[in-house]
């Protein structure tokens, strides 16, 4: 019971300060209770097993925020995020000689891996297009593409491969890495849930309340997908082609 507390503590703590970092942008407030909550994994025996992994996602994400004010014409998307979360494993690997799991990165899937690709992506895109034709407006986060027709699928599918690879490596690659092994399985779906929801909040899509519940029943989905299947590989081919469905009717409506 006590083991089951300590979870939920942790879990508590990350859609705390996903709150304060995501929906109320209020950095200072959400540094000083990363701080405060690190000291009490120090000092409370039974939380000190979630205190590396808290430590590190509390540094990706100072790192990010510091790429985001430091210079937006080199360090914007994907670099700041790739930059994040090579970060993370370094310091993960050789700072706290915690080990990462290698990943499978083999594109050889069978029926049940492919299944779950489109179990897991078909009612997502519907739910998405319905989502698009509630709220029209957010296509307008996307740039104008000032480029030939026929070349729109191709730039819709490298965008769709570098989005899904980098957040892949994020939340799967690194995060859940370092949490299956230990950690039940609601702990770790639910931390997938929390974290990658509250990154749609804003300038994402879908985004508010309802990108936030859409996008952590998503990534619990796929967290599910990576614990069953352990493959790298078959996380990110879910995630770029829904990406890449999703850019699609954006641009292809807008």
């Amino acid at each position: 019971m006590q083991n089951q507390l300590t979870y939920l503590f942790s879990l508590m703590s990350y859609l705390l300060l996903s709150f304060l970092y995501f929906v109320e942008r209020d950095f200072s407030t959400a540094f000083w209770a990363w701080i405060g909550i690190l000291i009490a994994k120090i000092l409370i025996k039974p939380l000190r097993q979630h205190f590396y992994l808290f430590l590190t996602i509390g540094i990706c994400f100072s790192f990010f925020r510091f790429l985001t004010i430091f210079d937006e014409r080199y360090l914007a998307w994907p670099v700041d995020f790739f930059l994040t979360t090579l970060i993370g494993f370094i310091f993960l690997k050789y700072v706290l000689k915690k080990p990462v799991d290698r990943l499978k990165w083999s594109f050889s899937f069978s029926r049940w891996e492919l299944a779950s690709v489109f179990i897991i992506n078909i009612p997502s895109i519907a739910i998405l297009y319905w989502y698009y034709n509630a709220h029209p407006e957010v296509s307008n986060m996307w740039p104008v593409l000032n480029v030939p027709m026929w070349s729109l699928p191709i730039l819709v599918l490298a965008i769709a491969l570098v989005n899904g690879l980098r957040e892949e490596i994020f939340y799967r690659g690194f995060i859940q890495n370092n949490t299956h092994t230990h950690s039940p399985v609601w702990y770790v779906v639910g931390l997938q849930a929390v974290l990658f929801g509250f990154l749609h909040f804003s300038n994402a899509f879908p985004q508010g309340w309802m990108g936030v519940l859409l996008t952590a029943l998503w990534g619990a989905a796929i967290a599910i997908q990576y614990r069953i299947f352990k493959s790298f590989s078959l996380a990110w081919l879910t995630h770029a082609m829904a990406d890449a469905i999703m850019f699609s009717i954006i641009l292809m409506t807008r």
